[in-house]
């Protein structure tokens, strides 16, 4: 076989009814092929090299390990995926509308480890990977961690992915795609409130955010228990650490005073498709912080032509009566 480039791959998704058995992309109606920019999921193990002393100072044996499987994958925001992979992280789920589309809102859930699963409850995922025509199976998936950015006008995911065991596969059946439906500039809003738990946004949208990245990490490990197989025996979950990151044009000292007072707020960003607003979108994605506080708001003269900017951190925190932030999905995709 020739050397192949990257563009020929293909990445499935499959959500999983029971934790680590790999859904098989031949079969119809399991999962759904994604698009994506690249991943770089890999094969992870530490071996055992043995440290005998036997007047030598090298390592004398090598033994196979416990491994597990993880990498990066990074794709375009596309309401006809994100679900999925959503599906797949520490999340508290609902899904409204009787037909297409459907909401999905994701809040911070406190599941310590992750499973299997049907209806309404986060669950592991198969990722099967062709790479110049060689299969790559990984069971028992989670997305450990999201990063949502605006890059050159588009929504982009980066999902840190841990998974429990890798398989060969001889065939992935026949891949199909529907047409790209991304999030470009003309899409996204952003708005500020007071932190609360019905936020209202009333407001216009502010005009002063130079870009948006949310990110929220469950900082999962494999784990392995004693028992015959050399892969995770589960992923389980630590503390949810979610921040934002953003550059405001510097006009006054209000957010700047808002950091030093420990002044909370809420955030909103939001992108639109086929129509104006949430409720008459046929697509949409947003992302509601009810309670954050500045991490950092760092303003400083950076040169003689460079804007005056705040570069601002906010950590995000819980609240009593509401989730301390919510992920929501209105998609044509129907998820049993």
């Amino acid at each position: 076989m020739p050397a192949g480039l990257g563009g020929g791959g293909a990445v499935f998704v499959g959500l999983e009814p029971t934790m680590g058995t790999l859904v098989d992309p031949g079969a119809a109606g399991v999962g759904v092929w994604v698009p994506i920019i690249s991943e770089e999921l890999n094969y992870t193990e530490e071996k055992y090299y043995s440290p005998q002393i036997r007047q030598q100072t090298i390592v004398s044996d090598v033994q196979q390990s416990y491994y597990h499987v993880e990498g990066n994958i990074v794709m375009e925001v596309d309401v006809n995926y994100m679900p999925y992979f959503l599906y797949s992280s520490r999340h508290l789920i609902t899904k409204t509308g009787a037909t297409a589309p459907f909401t999905y809102t994701f809040g911070p859930g406190s599941q310590g480890s992750a499973t299997g699963g049907t209806g309404l409850n986060a669950r592991t995922m198969s990722i099967c990977v062709e790479r110049n025509g060689v299969g790559f199976g990984y069971a028992g998936c989670v997305v450990n961690s999201w990063e949502f950015t605006v890059e050159n006008g588009v929504l982009r995911a980066t999902m840190g992915i841990l998974g429990t065991s890798e398989t060969d596969m001889s065939g992935l059946g026949t891949p199909t795609w529907l047409a790209p439906s991304l999030f470009g500039a003309a899409a996204h809003s952003i708005y500020t409130d007071a932190s609360g738990v019905a936020p209202t946004f009333a407001g216009a949208a502010t005009t002063n955010f130079n870009g948006f990245t949310f990110r929220s990490e469950f900082n999962g490990s494999a784990q392995n228990r004693i028992q015959p197989q050399r892969s995770a025996s589960y992923i389980a979950y630590g503390e949810t650490n979610s921040t934002y990151e953003t550059e405001l044009d510097f006009i006054d000292k209000v957010d700047y005073n808002n950091m030093k007072n420990n002044v909370t707020k809420a955030i909103k960003f939001e992108s639109l498709k086929g129509g104006a607003t949430w409720a008459l979108c046929t697509e949409g994605f947003r992302i509601i912080i009810r309670r954050t506080s500045f991490d950092s708001y760092v303003v400083g003269l950076a040169g003689m032509g460079d804007l005056i900017m705040g570069r601002v951190t906010g950590r995000n925190i819980g609240l009593v009566g509401a989730d301390a932030y919510t992920i929501e999905c209105k998609s044509p995709v129907a998820i049993t």
